[in-house]
């Protein structure tokens, strides 16, 4: 297993786990925390860096809950299944589930752009950098499946196996004279003189 990939993994899943948390915190208690701090944003109406806007959209709600808040519990999971600990479980699930959750993770994620730009045709870099690390996490995960504890205890096993095998099938047979096989026994005082002569 590469041992840099857990680490790279929990680290950009707490940078996304931070971020989200933020944005949840100012949905929730403090919108102007967001129009004040939008890197490159303006605060009014215009431009097209506008972090307010797209956080007060009725496109910032999905099924009735904020983006924020869907963001955050997706980081919340990735954080826990990307710890080493989790990389290196053999289980088939939690291997499927890691990835399975950032497909769907990565397809928000290009929803939400559409959005932004199709619809909005305003873009919140707080979202942006949260899409940069999903996108980071997607390709971390995606190009991993070989490091999973999943994949790597099965390759040991099918390696275990072939070693067995071939060790079984180059032991050599213990060897036989031809007066001790069956069959050709002769008489005890026959085998001796036979011995001799040899």
């Amino acid at each position: 297993m590469t041992r840099w990939r857990p680490i790279a993994t929990t680290l950009v899943s707490l940078a996304g786990l931070g971020l989200a948390a933020f944005l949840t915190w100012a949905h929730y208690f403090d919108q102007g925390a967001i129009n004040n701090t939008c890197p490159l944003g303006s605060k009014g109406a215009g431009g097209f860096v506008n972090c307010g806007a797209v956080t007060t959209s009725p496109e910032s709600m999905v099924l009735g809950v904020p983006v924020a808040l869907w963001g955050l519990l997706f980081f919340v999971a990735m954080t826990v299944m990307s710890l080493p600990r989790a990389w290196r479980s053999p289980s088939m699930r939690l291997a499927q589930a890691r990835l399975a959750l950032n497909v769907v993770g990565m397809g928000f994620v290009l929803y939400l752009v559409s959005v932004e730009f199709l619809q909005l045709h305003h873009l919140c870099l707080y979202c942006t950098f949260v899409h940069l690390l999903q996108f980071a996490l997607f390709m971390l995960v995606l190009t991993g499946w070989n490091d999973t504890g999943y994949v790597q205890s099965h390759s040991s096993d099918a390696e275990y196996d072939e070693l067995e095998d071939e060790e079984w099938e180059e032991e050599p047979e213990p060897a036989r004279d031809m007066y001790s096989a069956p069959g050709n026994r002769l008489p005890r005082s026959q085998r001796s003189k036979a011995r001799a002569r040899a």
